[in-house]
């Protein structure tokens, strides 16, 4: 079974981000150097490292290592349709990335994002990524570790299915005042609410003035 870690910015008022549609990045600015290489670190330690097709719109992000030493993960995104900016930087960066679309995702968008350079895309789910079966083909790959950057849609789903083995906050010292800013989870139209979910506190630390804290199942945590 894959290691699935999360790792998300939180405002004191539980956002992702300081306004509906703006890129978490902007939380970068409250923090600083020691902050970054640390979790530019924990990038390295894993096999790979996955946003959600609404993040790469929004935030156009690299998902390399930048800030530490250790080598760049794997890059997956999970995009249903296919639909993802042509663009984008991880897509045109010669970097290994993987896109995963479903199995009614057009043709044509496949194609077009199998032409970039390094970019591979397989088919998972039906309608809409199954992240179960996808994770079973990642691990059969070879990988045993993930860390998950992604938004709110992505990080229930994953919470939904019960594949994740640790959280990792860092608990941005703002207030958004944005109550149409993304929350921490937030499920897909439809979808049934979580399952009540216990968790164990394991670490919790300070870096450039950002309270990072750390939790593992409870189940996981008192092996």
């Amino acid at each position: 079974m894959i290691e699935i870690t999360t790792l998300s910015e939180l405002t004191i008022d539980g956002k992702l981000s300081l306004g509906a549609g703006a890129s978490s990045k902007d939380l970068f600015d409250f923090y600083g150097d020691d902050l970054r290489a640390w979790f530019h670190g924990q990038r390295a330690k894993c096999d790979a490292i996955m946003v959600g097709a609404g993040t790469v719109r929004n935030d156009d992000p690299e998902l390399t290592v930048r800030h530490a030493e250790g080598p760049n993960p794997l890059r997956i995104v999970p995009a249903s349709m296919g639909r993802l900016p042509l663009g984008s930087r991880l897509l045109n960066d010669g970097l290994p990335t993987l896109v995963v679309v479903s199995r009614a995702a057009p043709e044509a968008a496949v194609a077009a994002l199998a032409a970039k350079p390094q970019v591979e895309v397989i088919r998972c789910g039906e309608a809409r990524v199954d992240l179960v079966e996808l994770m079973d083909m990642l691990y059969a790959r070879g990988l045993r570790s993930l860390i998950v950057e992604g938004g709110s849609r992505l990080l229930h789903s994953l919470f939904a299915t019960g594949l994740v083995s640790q959280i990792i906050i860092k608990h941005i010292p703002v207030i958004t005042g944005a109550a149409d800013a993304p929350t921490y989870l937030r499920a897909e139209e439809g979808h049934a609410p979580l399952s009540l979910s216990r968790w164990r506190l394991t670490e919790l630390f300070v870096k450039s003035g950002v309270g990072v804290s750390i939790y593992r199942p409870l189940k996981l945590a008192a092996e």
